[in-house]
């Protein structure tokens, strides 16, 4: 259904809009200015996004989002010096190609990889790995926003697997 795929992808944008105020927000010089336009520019992303079917246009503003977070995330990974948290972002990157291979071999050849005896089913691929880079990308992006706001952010580990970012506030005097 047409809306259902429009709730799948309204969030993703939201995503988005969030990971662009942690990377630009120290930056920007009038502080209520960014949160209110990004709320702003997603709350008439969801509303016209349920009126409109964009199709392709979705993809284009979402790797347009994705984009724009590049720069500011490379500037925070090579600011970063925690051999941890510096994986959370390789973690990220790779989660993201490969994710985004297996969506366009699926997306390309899927009638062809149909035939095969076995289906790697690139699109089931493609959220699995996009599972885990918005885990990823959410964990670094914490441990950067605590660096900014002066919280001494660590990198731990849940049963030395799952990684979380345990943040240490400093005293208030």
């Amino acid at each position: 259904m047409a809306w259902q795929q429009q709730g799948d992808e309204t969030p993703m944008v939201w995503e988005m809009l969030l990971y662009i105020y942690i990377l630009y927000s120290p930056d920007w010089h009038y502080r209520s200015t960014m949160p209110t336009f990004l709320f702003l520019y997603g709350a008439l992303f969801a509303v016209a996004h349920s009126l409109v079917r964009f199709h392709i246009g979705f993809k284009v503003h979402y790797v347009l989002l994705c984009l724009l977070c590049v720069p500011r995330m490379y500037k925070y990974y090579i600011l970063t010096e925690d051999r941890s948290a510096k994986r959370l972002a390789k973690l990220y990157v790779a989660t993201l190609l490969v994710g985004s291979l297996c969506w366009l071999v699926d997306r390309l050849f899927c009638k062809d990889i149909s035939r095969w005896y076995f289906n790697p089913q690139g699109h089931a691929m493609w959220h699995i790995c996009m599972g885990f880079n918005s885990y990823f990308a959410n964990a670094f992006l914490m441990y950067c926003r605590a660096q900014q706001r002066g919280w001494d952010p660590k990198v731990n580990y849940f049963l030395g697997i799952f990684a979380y970012v345990k943040i240490q506030k400093p005293k208030a005097q």
